[in-house]
């Protein structure tokens, strides 16, 4: 195998981990707008675009060393979901580590 085909791995994994947390803050950010709704709060109030981001990126290195495992793999359906599932997955593990570890702001 070839560095190119490697990278290109890596960087498919960090796509893809990326759509699986876009996924998870999809369902997170309907859900904390149902409930802002029924409080008559505005959007500008709860939402903050930062952490949205970060959360974006966690997804995108989980998806890049879930990748690094699979480096040689067929791309098929499989794969690709896998990929996407590690995003979903594993930033939720990520950022309860960074919440347990890091100290509260």
């Amino acid at each position: 195998m070839d560095v190119t085909t490697a990278v290109l791995y890596v960087v498919l994994g960090a796509i893809l981990g990326a759509v699986g947390q876009g996924t998870r803050s999809i369902v997170g950010i309907k859900k904390r707008s149902d409930q802002a709704a029924v409080k008559n709060e505005e959007m500008k109030e709860w939402f903050d675009l930062n952490r949205l981001l970060f959360s974006l990126i966690i997804g995108a290195i989980a998806g890049s060393f879930a990748a690094v495992f699979l480096v040689g793999m067929e791309i098929g359906q499989e794969f690709l979901l896998g990929l996407i599932a590690a995003g979903y997955a594993g930033t939720d593990f990520i950022e309860g580590i960074i919440e347990t570890r890091l100290p509260a702001r």
